[in-house]
């Protein structure tokens, strides 16, 4: 029996064989037809726009993003510009990233605060959270334009055209195109990027910048200068942005790709000098400027627990979780990069007989993925630089793997998307009608239980939305089985329009959940109102006039008239001072601080300063998950 006799173990496999050592054949990339680009600008404004505005902000990252841009934004209002070199939450430090993207968020809210102050009014929460939001969505845009212009530039080159002796594929910009096209869909198709994104969080910032970097180094060997340049303002920004992980991680992603892809490590050494150049003079600018305005302990310790971590001085071992990390990152990426992973990986098992070092098409993004991946498990564990970012050149592998992509993979994904997203989409529906109209009775009588307070609030304009994204998922389903011509993008279209048509059920039927479920607006007010009745009593001023001074003039207030932060709970922290108007900081004369018991912090509040303390307000069990309260405390002595 031959090696390639029927029945042979190489047969069994055979079908990972197609195209080795030739991405394409010429007949097949004739087949490489573009999107039409009102639709692929469509399709990005619709997962930009859904979701982003005109909500409530949200547990976690978003919540925690408009407390430091609120901050930030307030403390430019009172002269001090020192809060652009390094953030903070409130009055107190915040070292787990650096000044850059909150600086942002908190310049796009200015307007407002300018506003409120010219007709003397107080500064709606809502209008500063939207504002705030603008960044996010032109970084996602940007990001998701230079995902599609670097895999554009790599398709471009020589080693990534397709073999085509008979003249018959397409010419290098369309072939381009039509890669970016499909590297801009898989990554709109990736299961867990659309929520992070959504938030005011670095997530969209972290995929414009590492898209960034993918399209510098794809322009390098033409012009290693102009890139070095590029390169090293991206580092810098990282570093200022996520902080010295993703700075990091670049960095060594930049040396691995210069060593390995033979046409970058011909220029390597133009690119590292205007590179590192324009990299140490970034940083030394902020630097200068953070030690003549912020104290030097303040610098130095943002660096160290950029390094090694919060708890690294009680336990060094923590914060480097080896190995530890590795099973429940696997098993949340197997969701979280879906349905780029699998095509990315009989993409590259087609490929394994290619010399990678002459194919950056293929070695750059390789670098980026397994860096990333790599530092992100092995790496101080406060860097989570193995989530977001690899999906980028995750991305790019996957569009190249297209070129080869075996049929049953091909039908895997695609029934899979078809089966998920459906069912996703009749379980949303079901849930709201439920909700709304009382049918079906079953799900009706679960709903108070899942949502407690939830009350349905049907219109047209939810209607109109839903129905128009379920009509076009039957479109595209009905055109994806159907008989027509070839295209190369096909096989990632059911996967990004399934996406699309959940995440816009998602944050048009089912936003008033999700704002009672992630939202914290009503514990807010709740907060508020307890502690301007118990000032209200203690200061001897009316509410009315009391809540008039906490919007418009807290200077006005007396020293102690402030709430002090419970310094356990970040997420309670930057509730308090994102979404209320409390006078929150850290002096030790204020005559409240916040509060938790209950789940992992096991608050003392009535204990640990014997009868020094009150309780004046408390939630009811908010967070369920954790079994948590939160508490408002008054000093009594």
């Amino acid at each position: 029996m031959t090696k390639t006799e029927k029945g042979s173990r190489k047969a069994a496999f055979s079908f990972l064989e197609a195209n080795t050592g030739a991405p394409l054949p010429g007949l097949a990339a004739s087949a490489a037809n573009r999107i039409p680009r009102w639709l692929l600008i469509l399709i990005v404004l619709l997962y930009i726009g859904h979701g982003l505005f005109y909500r409530d902000p949200w547990r976690g990252d978003d919540m925690l993003g408009l407390a430091l841009a609120r901050t930030t934004a307030e403390g430019l209002l009172r002269g001090d510009f020192s809060l652009l070199l390094l953030p903070q939450l409130g009055d107190l430090a915040w070292n787990q990233q650096g000044p850059l993207w909150t600086a942002l968020l908190a310049i796009f809210m200015l307007p407002a605060y300018l506003w409120a102050a010219s007709t003397a009014s107080p500064v709606p929460i809502h209008l500063l959270d939207d504002l705030a939001r603008i960044p996010v969505a032109l970084a996602m845009a940007l990001g998701l334009v230079a995902v599609w212009k670097a895999t554009d530039r790599f398709a471009r080159r020589r080693e990534a055209q397709p073999v085509d002796p008979l003249g018959l594929g397409p010419r290098a910009s369309a072939f381009g195109k039509t890669l970016g096209d499909c590297a801009l869909l898989l990554t709109i198709a990736a299961l867990g990027l659309v929520y992070p994104l959504h938030q005011l969080g670095t997530a969209a910032i972290e995929l414009l910048l590492q898209a960034l970097l993918l399209w510098a180094l794809a322009t390098a060997p033409e012009t290693p200068k102009r890139a070095g340049l590029q390169a090293g303002s991206i580092v810098a920004a990282s570093l200022l942005t996520q902080g010295v992980g993703l700075a990091i991680t670049q960095l060594i992603s930049v040396a691995c790709v210069l060593l390995w892809a033979s046409p970058l490590r011909r220029i390597s050494k133009e690119f590292l000098a205007r590179m590192a150049i324009t990299m140490l003079m970034l940083t030394a600018i902020w630097l200068a400027a953070g030690l003549t305005m912020l104290p030097d302990d303040r610098m130095l310790e943002w660096w160290r627990l950029g390094l090694i971590g919060p708890s690294a001085a009680a336990d060094t071992t923590a914060s480097f979780a080896i190995f530890q990390s590795v099973e429940p990152w696997l098993r949340e990426s197997l969701w979280r990069w879906w349905p780029i992973w699998p095509i990315a990986i009989f993409g590259l098992l087609s490929i394994r007989q290619t010399r990678l070092s002459r194919s950056p098409h293929w070695s750059v993004p390789i670098t980026l993925t397994a860096v990333a991946i790599t530092l992100g498990l092995l790496g101080p564990a406060h860097w989570k630089v193995q989530h977001i970012v690899p999906i980028v050149p995750l991305a790019m592998l996957a569009a190249f793997s297209l070129l080869s992509l075996p049929r049953p993979i091909v039908n895997l994904v695609d029934w899979f998307a078809v089966t998920l997203f459906t069912t996703a989409g009749i379980f949303v529906w079901l849930y709201w009608t439920a909700l709304n109209f009382g049918v079906p009775a079953p799900l009706a009588a679960k709903v108070p239980l899942r949502v407690p307070g939830i009350v349905g609030t049907a219109n047209l304009y939810e209607i109109f939305i839903g129905l128009v994204a379920t009509i076009a998922w039957v479109a595209l389903v009905l055109w994806r089985i159907r008989r027509g011509a070839p295209r190369l993008w096909r096989p990632v279209a059911l996967s990004s329009g399934g996406v699309l048509l959940l995440w816009s059920l998602l944050t048009t039927l089912w936003l008033p959940a999700i704002d009672r479920l992630q939202g914290q607006r009503l514990l807010a007010a709740s907060l508020e109102q307890g502690w301007l009745q118990s000032a209200s009593t203690r200061l001897g001023i009316a509410p009315d006039v009391l809540e008039k001074q906490v919007a418009m003039d807290r200077d006005s207030l007396p020293a102690a008239a402030c709430v002090g932060p419970s310094q356990q709970s970040t997420a309670f922290d930057a509730m308090a001072i994102a979404a209320s108007r409390l006078p929150i900081s850290s002096r030790s004369a204020c005559l409240w601080r916040l509060g938790i018991v209950g789940g992992p912090e096991q608050e003392t509040a009535n204990t640990t300063a014997g009868q020094q303390w009150r309780v004046v307000w408390q939630s009811n069990a908010e967070d369920r998950r954790g079994r948590q309260r939160y508490l408002l405390l008054e000093r009594i002595r």
